[in-house]
């Protein structure tokens, strides 16, 4: 049986040859390997010998070639896992903002008196005063009890005027929940102290004493 010969991969040349007097190029190359030579183009221009050139320079291109890195693999970004929580419900205040409102979380502003849709706008407006006049920060919760009665108080002040005349709890109840637990009614201190309820007990012996001495 006879072997097969390996062919040869071929050369390939490619010739570029501006306007008469630039400077020309030629590129040679074989397999994965080529070489790119420059030579000033005339009508006296010798093409064998800049051909043999560049032939003798891409052997010696062959003989070493030069180590070319691997290309690195861009590694895919794993994406972070989907939280189970679902997001916080958030309400869009009316404020002086570029937007023109700003997200505050829903449990932070609590409407402790009238529930109607017009006096949960109100609540809306009230809080965007105090986040206007930064007596309010968006951070603490409150409580507003009768938005309509704290809006009239809040008109015809000054964002300024707000927050160096007044304080947030003028207008508000801070921590409304926490503020409801803690409050001690009179009836919840009687009941707490046994003693207080403890009325002496007046012996017989001496109502007749007092009476005696009446007499």
């Amino acid at each position: 049986m006879s072997k097969k010969t390996e062919t040869p991969p071929p050369t390939i040349i490619t010739l570029t040859l501006p306007e008469t007097g630039s400077e020309s190029t030629l590129l040679i190359q074989r397999d994965d390997l080529a070489h790119l030579s420059q030579f000033a183009y005339s009508p006296e221009t010798d093409f064998t010998a800049v051909i043999q050139q560049a032939v003798a320079a891409l052997t010696v291109v062959e003989s070493d070639p030069p180590a070319i890195p691997e290309t690195p693999q861009h590694k895919t970004a794993t994406p972070p896992a989907a939280s189970s929580e679902p997001p916080e419900p958030v309400i869009q205040v009316p404020t002086k903002s570029k937007k023109g409102t700003t997200a505050i979380p829903a449990r932070l502003l609590q409407i402790t008196g009238d529930e109607t849709d017009e006096a949960a706008q109100q609540a809306l407006k009230v809080a965007g005063r105090l986040l206007n006049s930064e007596l309010w920060d968006g951070k603490v919760p409150i409580g507003i009890d009768d938005a309509p009665a704290v809006l009239r108080r809040l008109d015809g002040l000054t964002d300024k005027e707000l927050k160096v005349l007044f304080r947030l709890e003028q207008f508000v109840q801070l921590n409304p929940a926490v503020a409801a637990d803690d409050i001690d009614t009179p009836q919840d201190d009687l009941v707490e102290d046994p003693a207080a309820q403890d009325v002496p007990e007046i012996s017989e012996g001496a109502d007749a004493s007092e009476q005696s001495a009446l007499i």
